[in-house]
């Protein structure tokens, strides 16, 4: 979920709204909440180049719904009160996250802001809210920009697995199981791509001397057959693909067209949905995508073997409820439920009188289980030295639509 934009103007455009000084009238500690709601919102791409993304603000709205319709000891809601969740399309350009964040800060003076989508956008905004003391809660992207120095933003937290992390799992997985491997790498080539190829390297320690080839490309780049070309020239018995989803299909395909076909594919776990994947698989052929390994750490509600999990009813009860017209089978849509799952919990945790800090204290001491979550992933923080909540996940295969889980929980950070 992360894209390299020019951030110039975005940063002259952050600036100005940082040097508007206070907010709205009325803004505080108990901006966004009354008596009877909480008012909570999120920028994301409902149009543009990732709007693929769209289903995750639905995944939220589904549970939010959920929750304000179920009575707990005797109230509807959080403490009584209602969720009001109002999320805007920014198209995934940062100018327009600057624009949408600060409607939702001073006019529409949301509580928090949640889930907001991709790390460019996400990073446009990062200095504002935090300057403004507004709670950026569990950013959509993994990228080390939000892990590397929580000290300095205080009021922005994570949620999924860092790519670095994600990337160092990788790494340990073939050095431990294909020593010998020759490796290529394509990836792309920003700050998001190379998460990945320094977690990777990371990971495989001794071993990073396997790798043959390293094809970086541009993500507005209209082909990949020069980067593929060269990969298939090296030779390598695995190829590792870290890319958002487009240029990720667009390897596959082009693998199919220059006839090359490694032994072990790698995709990282932002191209991995059963959506994308599906994609890929039509674009290439079931042969070439089949065995590929990415990581998991959310159910995948096309997996029978989540059927009967307490988790999966729900999701799918309350998708049918909330959502009928949308694909449960979608991960995407459960990724949001489980965010929207711990965004209530930390709501519940700031107690009947909810203040901006008291949601911020309750973020540092994390310890749960989600039921959405892959059996024993455990949602965790540590006061502030780790902003990303969860960092344990598990090797995943994809084999006819569906993914297998491989082996047992795995952390790239050690946490």
């Amino acid at each position: 979920m992360r894209r390299r934009f020019t951030l110039a103007a975005v940063a002259a455009l952050a600036a100005a709204v940082a040097a508007a000084g206070a907010l709205a009238a009325g803004a505080g500690e108990t901006t966004g909440i009354t008596k009877t709601t909480i008012k909570l919102g999120g920028t994301y791409p409902l149009s543009g180049p990732a709007s693929s993304y769209a289903p995750i603000p639905v995944g939220l709205k589904v549970y939010f719904s959920y929750v304000n319709a179920t009575r707990t000891k005797g109230k509807r809601g959080v403490d009584g009160r209602q969720i009001i969740w109002k999320y805007l399309d920014d198209g995934y350009n940062p100018a327009n996250t600057v624009q949408q964040t600060r409607a939702l800060v001073e006019q529409d003076q949301v509580f928090a802001l949640v889930g907001g989508l991709g790390t460019e956008p996400q990073l446009s905004v990062e200095e504002y809210l935090n300057q403004n003391n507004v709670p950026q809660l569990f950013v959509s992207t993994g990228a080390t920009e939000f892990s590397d120095k929580p000290a300095g933003h205080p009021w922005t937290i994570g949620w999924q697995p860092d790519y670095q992390a994600e990337g160092a799992v990788y790494g340990k997985y073939i050095a431990k199981n294909l020593p010998n491997a020759k490796i290529g790498v394509i990836f792309q080539n920003d700050a998001y791509g190379l998460d990945y190829v320094n977690g990777l390297m990371a990971g495989l320690g001794a071993k990073k001397s396997n790798i043959v080839s390293k094809q970086g490309f541009d993500v507005t780049a209209p082909s990949l057959a020069q980067q593929v070309v060269a990969l298939k020239t090296a030779k390598p018995d695995v190829v590792c693909i870290f890319g958002t989803p487009s240029p990720t299909i667009k390897t596959y395909a082009t693998m199919k067209a220059v006839a090359f076909k490694p032994d072990n594919i790698i995709v990282n776990s932002v191209s991995a949905t059963d959506t994308f994947m599906k994609l890929a698989v039509a674009n290439s052929s079931a042969d070439m995508v089949n065995g590929s390994i990415s990581t998991g750490y959310v159910m995948d509600p096309q997996n029978p073997k989540y059927a009967n999990t307490a988790g999966m009813k729900l999701y799918k009860k309350i998708m049918e409820k909330y959502a009928p017209k949308a694909d449960p089978k979608d991960g995407l849509y459960i990724y949001g439920v489980a965010k929207a799952y711990d965004t209530v919990k930390l709501l519940e945790k700031a107690g009947p009188n909810p203040t901006r800090t008291k949601l911020r204290n309750a973020w540092a001491h994390m310890n749960w289980t989600n039921p959405f979550l892959l059996p024993g992933v455990r949602v965790q923080t540590n006061a502030a030295k780790d902003p990303y909540v969860i960092q344990q996940m598990k090797l995943i295969r994809f084999s006819n639509g569906i993914w297998n889980e491989v082996g047992s929980l795995l952390n790239g950070r050690g946490k």
